[in-house]
């Protein structure tokens, strides 16, 4: 994850990266810190350079231009950015709900409310996230996006890929390295030979998975209460 902080109190922007960087690494997540002390800095790397980030943690109260004038600048040109408010002064809040922030975090409740902030930003992110991978097949090269990929079947030393579309691709990689490839919690094993995209499980009876085409995976006994357990775990943080 990029994040960038922007807060013209020094102490108070490297508390904010200490508390972000300690429940990254909690999640086993990297993360890349821009830090700056004025609004004109981050509006010329995100407004001016479009250079990315995937949340901006903005001190409301700064001289010359607020976090609020920022915020209101930023949400014409990116109305997906996660922005994190940060303040010693609970008065701004209302005015802040008008540029639509992920959340507000009173600075003396840092250690507190900013990890279930950053634990929800990270749910959000990898909701939304989506990416092109690159199979190799005897037919040569198939690009497909992650979103599109239904389950996925093993065949001896080879991966079937099934897609939304009802097509299927038949991949040189094993299963358990197109897993390592997508890297999505919400791919999850039901069997040594499958894993299915939980994005598409509309239901689970006894000891199958009915997905949303309606079509019906086996999930073995012997993993049926984990599968479920990890289907309900995915399903709450979306809630």
């Amino acid at each position: 994850m990029n994040i960038v902080i922007c807060d013209d109190c020094e102490s108070d922007a490297m508390a904010a990266k200490e508390v972000i960087k300690r429940t990254a690494q909690e999640l086993h997540i990297k993360t890349e810190f821009d830090i700056y002390s004025n609004a004109t800095e981050v509006e010329r790397k995100l407004l001016v350079k479009k250079e990315p980030a995937d949340i901006l943690i903005l001190d409301i109260d700064m001289p010359k231009i607020s976090g609020l004038e920022l915020a209101e600048r930023l949400r014409v040109e990116n109305q997906n950015l996660i922005m994190i408010f940060l303040s010693a002064h609970e008065e701004f809040v209302f005015k802040a709900i008008e540029f639509q922030p992920f959340r507000y975090i009173r600075k003396i409740r840092l250690e507190i409310e900013m990890p279930i902030a950053i634990q929800a930003a990270v749910n959000v992110l990898e909701i939304s996230s989506d990416k092109q991978i690159i199979l190799y097949t005897e037919n040569g090269e198939k690009a497909i996006m992650i979103s599109e990929i239904m389950y996925l079947e093993a065949e001896k030393h080879k991966t079937f890929v099934y897609l939304k579309n009802g097509n299927s691709i038949l991949s040189s990689k094993s299963i358990a390295e197109m897993q390592e490839l997508i890297n999505k919690k919400s791919f999850i094993m039901i069997h040594r030979s499958c894993i299915v995209n939980t994005d598409y499980v509309k239901n689970m009876q006894n000891c199958m998975l009915i997905l949303k085409n309606d079509e019906q995976l086996l999930v073995s006994r012997r993993k049926f209460s984990e599968v479920k357990q990890q289907i309900l775990n995915i399903w709450g943080e979306l809630l």
